[in-house]
């Protein structure tokens, strides 16, 4: 009987692990959750880019503005001092550098705001798709609940009803060896404890087989025989 109550004490520990599993699967979706940050990372960086851009944007038109004006003065023919003049040339000659930089990075912004937003689709339709599926497997993860729920109490019935039949002194001993051990009930095999491997003697042997409470000298298990 304490072997059996032994049994039925770990199948229902096995089953309220499986019970755990399945109520996080429920409330918890790994894969979700992983999208969801990611998706959330790049719209972050997405507005970064942006917020960039118009910044470059804004620069660029400036430097434009600057040099079209600079231009327009010096195709004036205001300016008749050599030294002037080339000085303007000069400036002119520095702002369509600085102009040309600045639209080269004002690209690179572009194209890495591109990527962004194909990065954001892209997790939008996974993360859409994602939770669609949790969707459609709650039911299924529900019904398994369910299942295992039932199984767990009828287990622990049969438990708690196999234990009522173990003998007073049979109990204490299960209570203290369980105290230190979580399967304190082995079986002996071939006049061997199968749980430390260790041989029973003869007249240990032979109380086994009368059903007397006898622990293992080595390990301290109640031994039985199947």
């Amino acid at each position: 009987m304490t072997l059996h109550h032994q049994r039925l004490d770990q199948r229902a520990g096995h089953i309220r692990g499986q019970i755990a599993r399945f109520e996080a699967m429920l409330l918890d979706d790994v894969e979700a959750q992983r999208l969801e940050r990611e998706h959330a990372m790049a719209q972050t960086a997405r507005r970064d880019v942006d917020l960039r851009l118009r910044e470059r944007e804004r620069e660029v038109e400036g430097r434009r503005t600057r040099l079209r004006a600079r231009e327009r003065e010096l195709m004036s023919g205001r300016i008749r001092n050599p030294t002037e003049l080339m000085k303007m040339q000069d400036e002119v000659q520095h702002l369509k550098a600085a102009v040309g930089v600045e639209e080269d990075a004002q690209l690179l912004l572009m194209e890495q705001q591109e990527n962004l937003e194909a990065d954001v689709s892209r997790l939008t339709r996974e993360l859409t798709a994602a939770r669609d599926q949790a969707a459609a497997a709650a039911p299924g993860l529900r019904a398994r609940l369910d299942l295992l729920t039932s199984e767990l109490a009828q287990v622990e019935a049969e438990r708690e009803e196999t234990w009522a039949q173990v003998p007073a002194d049979w109990q204490r001993a299960y209570r203290r060896v369980r105290a230190r051990i979580s399967d304190p009930v082995a079986e002996v095999v071939g006049n061997q404890c199968q749980a430390c491997h260790v041989t029973v003697t003869s007249s240990g042997m032979q109380a086994v087989r009368r059903a007397a409470l006898l622990q293992c000298d080595n390990c301290g298990r109640i031994l039985v025989v199947a």
